[in-house]
Order: C-alpha cells, then structure tokens, then sequence
C-alpha cells in the first residue's frame, strides 16, 4: 500500500472500521468512539500560550510603529530602539516576528547597501463589489 500521507490515529480507526467489518461490534464500538474522542479534542478551539499573546501584542505594536512612520524604512537594531514593547527582546526574536509580519503581507522586507530595511506594506485600493 503505498501511503503518500502520514497515517494518523483517526485514519487508521477509519480504515479499521471500513475494511473489518467481521470485527466484533463491541470493538467496532470502541473504535468509533475512539474517533468521536478524536473529533472532540480537535474541535476545541486552541488557546494562546502566554508567549503568543505577548508576541502577537509585540507584532502589533511594531505594525503600528510603521504605520505612523509609513514610507521609512527600519532596520531590526532601529525598531528595538525605538518600539517600547521590544526593550530587552533580542535581534533575532525581533527578526522572526517582522518575518511573520512579512509573510502576511503587511510588511516588506529590501535590501539596500547589505543591509535589510522593514517598511509598512503599500496596499493596492480594493474593489468592492
């Protein structure tokens, strides 16, 4: 059987359930139940942890700070200076939260003279309709 996926507990349940149907019905009982426990605990919404929340809180304050300087560019030493929230975070903590912003499109990341500049993303004007 050649799998291209990573089997995972409900997948093998699944296929427990379809392809033995002599099993007998107390384990065949047990088995769907085991897949609704799946269900269940894959359902429940995820919580923060306390480190996402001030990361997320962080990424926000570096947005905000962007958009009030909004065509200047910013290296990460520069946003550590100047964004309050970040005092005491490192280069590199700094570094992957603008990469997170950058991969949502609200920031963009270039280059000038070998050193790497963050400004506020430039957003097109949207249709409605």
């Amino acid at each position: 059987m050649a799998n291209t996926s990573k089997t995972t507990n409900k997948t093998a349940l699944l296929y427990a359930l379809e392809n033995m149907p002599d099993a007998p019905a107390d384990v065949r009982e047990k088995w769907q139940k085991m897949i609704d426990q799946l269900d269940k605990k894959n359902a429940a919404p995820k919580k923060l942890t306390a480190q996402q929340a001030k990361n997320e809180g962080v990424k926000a304050d570096l947005l905000d700070f962007l958009c009030a300087h909004e065509g200047e560019g910013f290296t990460v030493s520069d946003l550590l200076k100047s964004v309050p929230t970040c005092e005491g975070d490192s280069n590199q903590h700094v570094s992957a939260l603008m990469r997170a912003l950058v991969l949502d499109g609200s920031v963009e990341k270039y280059t000038e003279k070998r050193r790497t500049y963050f400004r506020v993303a430039v957003m097109d004007e949207v249709e409605e309709g």
